[in-house]
C-alpha cells in the first residue's frame, strides 16, 4: 500500500458517520405534520452524515494535495500536475457543498427548513430527500432558471 492509501484509510476509519435512522420510504410515509420534529430529526441526521463525509473527504484531499511530488520525467510531471489540479477542484467543490449543508442545518435549528425562501411554500419531502440543501420550491427554482436562461443570451 502507498502512503496516500494509508492516509485515506486512516481518515475514513476515524470519521465514519452514522447513517440516518429512517429510510427514505419511511420519511415519505410519515403522516405527522409537514416538517414536524421527527422529519426534522431525519433531515438533521442526513445532513450531519453528509457533513461528516465532506469533512473526511476534505481531510483526505488536503493530504493528497500536500503529497505532490516533482517527478524527473516531464510526462510524469504533467500527470502529477493534472491530478493536483483535479484534487484542488474537488476540494473547492466539497467546501462549497459543506457550506450549503451547514446552512441547511442552521435552517433546521431556526425552524425554516423545508420552506421556500422566496414564496414561503412547502418544498416537499421528496425534493428534500433528493437535495436536502435546497432552499427553493420547484416553481421558484423554475422561475430562476427561466430568468437566467432568458437573460443569458
Amino acid at each position: 500500500m502507498t502512503q496516500r492509501q494509508d492516509v485515506e484509510i486512516a481518515v475514513q476509519a476515524r470519521h465514519q458517520t452514522q447513517p440516518p435512522t429512517f429510510t427514505e420510504a419511511q420519511i415519505l410515509r410519515m403522516d405527522n405534520e409537514y416538517m414536524g420534529q421527527t422529519q426534522q430529526q431525519c433531515f438533521r441526521e442526513l445532513l450531519m452524515s453528509q457533513e461528516g463525509a465532506l469533512e473526511a473527504r476534505a481531510r483526505s484531499s488536503a493530504a493528497e494535495i500536500a503529497m505532490v511530488s516533482a517527478e524527473a520525467d516531464p510526462v510524469d510531471r504533467a500527470s502529477v500536475e493534472e491530478e493536483h489540479q483535479l484534487a484542488i477542484a474537488a476540494r473547492a467543490r466539497d467546501a462549497s457543498q459543506l457550506v450549503e449543508v451547514r446552512a441547511a442545518l442552521r435552517r433546521i435549528e431556526a425552524g425554516d427548513f423545508g420552506w421556500c425562501i422566496e414564496t414561503g411554500d412547502m418544498i416537499g419531502v421528496g425534493r428534500l430527500l433528493v437535495c436536502p440543501t435546497t432552499k427553493l420550491c420547484v416553481e421558484a427554482q423554475q422561475r430562476r432558471e427561466s430568468l437566467t436562461t432568458r437573460y443569458r443570451g
